[in-house]
């Protein structure tokens, strides 16, 4: 069972490396191997994983605003109000979110199994924390096409879709892969990080709904000797603010095209996690 200190040590983890191109799931398998956690309850990853969104929601609060706005628009517009609705470009990009976000769900229940069969082998993330170093190095020879929502193909969603789904694997960063999928495409660097993040919030909100209906009383297991409620709210408020700054700082390296300089860190940490697993583990 789990102890304040494990909450704020896991919570504080995952609100930097959700947004960091790092892992937040690699690094959590770790960091519960290291501090001796067999298996961490549902409730509580879930928990981290809505804090980390709300983040997303603050930092985006505007654009998320304009989307639903220009949504509710074009339903109830029509002629050349309608055109003049749609060329701003929040509808469509509202419609690629929700095609990315359906490859995502479908990849992910297709291949339920064999994704979970990776987590609690901190060998295995390793491996694919270094493959993640690979995706952000090669973003570094990556010319900048500046593709806007206007100029991105139907095919594009299908691929970041893709990209997140295979992002559900512990080591493979979430951020990093799909940024850097939208880099691949062409994409404008801010654009491809607007696009990564707005992606991952209904993806976190289904992805909490099915393992809420799925885990029944399990979820309730986080600790005998604490209060669930405290520890839950602990690692709610720590994974937001967090999150919320890690967010912030992703944002600036992405817009200057420094993406790949994190490529070095994970490289780094799968190095010394592969070396330590071998010898303690």
């Amino acid at each position: 069972m789990m102890r304040l200190t494990d909450v704020a040590i896991l919570s504080v983890i995952q609100g930097i490396t959700e947004f960091l191109p790092i892992s937040s799931s690699g690094h959590l398998v770790l960091a519960q191997t290291y501090l001796g956690l067999k298996e961490v309850p549902v409730l509580f990853d879930l928990i981290l994983h809505l804090g980390t969104a709300c983040a997303t929601a603050l930092v985006y609060y505007r654009l998320i605003g304009d989307i639903f706005r220009d949504l509710g628009l074009w339903v109830i517009k029509s002629g050349d109000e309608r055109r003049v609705v749609l060329k701003r470009g929040n509808v469509k990009l509202a419609g690629y979110i929700a095609i990315s976000t359906a490859c995502t769900a479908i990849l992910g229940l297709l291949f339920k199994d064999t994704i979970k069969s990776f987590f609690y082998k901190p060998l295995s993330v390793s491996f694919l924390l270094f493959l993640t170093g690979i995706i952000l190095l090669i973003t570094r020879f990556v010319q900048n096409r500046g593709k806007l929502i206007g100029d991105t193909a139907i095919h594009a969603p299908f691929i970041v879709g893709g990209a997140q789904a295979f992002a559900m694997l512990p080591g493979i960063s979430r951020s990093g892969t799909t940024i850097s999928t939208g880099l691949y495409l062409g994409m404008e660097r801010s654009f491809a990080g607007s696009y990564s993040f707005l992606m991952s919030i209904p993806s976190i909100l289904g992805a909490s709904i099915v393992e809420v209906a799925q885990s029944g009383n399990a979820l309730l297991r986080i600790s005998d000797e604490q209060s669930p409620l405290m520890l839950s709210v602990t690692g709610f408020l720590l994974s937001l603010f967090t999150g919320y700054f890690a967010l912030r700082f992703l944002l600036s390296f992405l817009r200057k095209g420094k993406l790949y300089t994190f490529a070095y860190y994970c490289f780094a940490v799968a190095v010394i996690s592969g070396v330590l697993t071998n010898v303690y583990y």
